[in-house]
Order: C-alpha cells, then structure tokens, then sequence
C-alpha cells in the first residue's frame, strides 16, 4: 500500500526533473523487481537525468542487465558486505554473495558502468583487503564503505557494531586500502 504506482513514479520524474535534479537512484527492497522498472528508467533518462540503482542482486540475470541497460541504467551499485560466509551470514541469505557476483558480472557484461558499497562492521573488517582485489578483478569502478549502523537486521545484533576500540584497527586498514586503490 504504501508504494508508488506507475504513474505516481513518472509524475515524481518529471518534478524532479523541473527541479533540476541531474542524478536519480532507485533503491529498494530491490528495485528491479517493480514490473515497471525499465519504464520509469527510460522516463528518468527522457528528462536527461542519469539513472542509477543499488542493488543486492539477487535475481538480477543477463537478460535483465541487458534491459535495463537498454532503458539506459548508468551505473549499479551492489552491495558486498564481507567474504562469501561473512555476506551471506549479515544478509541472512545462503548463495547471496554469489548471487551479487553474477549481478555485478551481468551488469558490467551488459554495459552498465559498475560500483560497489560495503558494510564496515566486526565481521567484515578483516575481509576489506580480499574484497578490494576482488572489485579489481571484477572490474568495479568504485568502492563505497560505510559504518554498518544499528538499523535494519543490524538492530537485532549489536554484536556486529564496530567499537570504539575496533577504529584503533579500522583506521590504518583504510589507509592501507587507500593506497592500494591508487595503485589499482
């Protein structure tokens, strides 16, 4: 009940659009799942606005990628929250990282300019290195981390939530992969 119809998204298009709003991202749940989705991609890129999403990328095939490529979808970000135990453990989902893989390799096949977003948290934290040479191979364009918060399945375990004494371990690993990012 509470989500847009086709033609309520197209009139939000359009005002955003006369607001000069020049980038949109679709978001979900997952947003590829919407059967209106490539209309409401090519409604975005009619007003000349770039159209990207995140995604976890479950579901999200070849043929899909192709369409939405085809709709004009810019660039996608998937979401990689560890090694293939540690995301599929904090997405509760077993397969889910492998799932985001072919996602990623579906999109990036298809043309779509590919990105990456990852969690930061207790159990992630000591994946960043591998995850980082992976989105090289893969052929990510861009990598963005964030601190995992206390929302979503993250409110129900506080054990994941970085501590204060974990940034004595975090913050020479950023350094670390920063470096390595220019070198790549």
């Amino acid at each position: 009940p509470n989500e847009l119809t086709t033609g309520e998204c197209l009139d939000l298009v359009r005002q955003l659009a006369d607001l000069g709003v020049l980038e949109v991202t679709l978001i979900g749940g997952e947003a590829y799942l919407r059967p209106d989705l490539l209309e409401i991609v090519r409604a975005i890129r009619a007003r000349d606005m770039h159209c990207t999403m995140v995604t976890g990328g479950r579901g999200l095939d070849a043929e899909l990628a192709r369409q939405l490529a085809g709709a004009g979808l810019g660039s996608a970000s998937i979401s990689i929250d560890g090694a293939e135990p540690t995301h599929d453990r904090l997405r509760g989902s077993s397969g889910s990282y492998r799932d985001a893989l072919a996602a990623m390799r579906a999109l990036r096949e298809a043309g779509v300019r590919l990105t990456v977003n990852t969690q930061i948290n207790r159990l992630s934290l000591r994946d960043l290195p591998d995850i980082l040479e992976m989105l090289a191979r893969e052929g990510a364009e861009a990598w963005q981390i964030m601190l995992t918060v206390a929302m979503g399945r993250a409110a129900d375990e506080p054990d994941v939530l970085l501590q204060p004494y974990d940034l004595l371990e975090l913050f020479p690993l950023l350094d670390t992969l920063a470096a390595r990012c220019q070198e790549l």
